[in-house]
């Protein structure tokens, strides 16, 4: 995967329950950091090798959604 194309277009993220987890806004080291939320943003470092598949628009990823909020920046 191009990590510089998902992160410059802001790639939407997608958890494996189908609910929309943010957008990618960064990358450090194995991590990809993700914001979420409109009003009340959250930040979290997602390791790269919970990514399932990239579709050219949006990042899949193998956790629920749920589970994003143990991943915090």
């Amino acid at each position: 995967m191009d990590w510089n194309i998902i992160i410059s277009n802001r790639t939407p993220v997608k958890a494996n329950d189908g609910r929309s987890c943010g957008y990618v806004v960064g990358e450090y080291k194995d991590n990809l950091l993700i914001l979420d939320g409109r009003v009340i943003s959250h930040e979290y470092m997602l390791p790269k090798d919970k990514v399932e598949r990239y579709d050219g628009s949006e990042l899949y990823v193998r956790i629920p959604y749920d589970m994003i909020s143990t991943y915090p920046f």
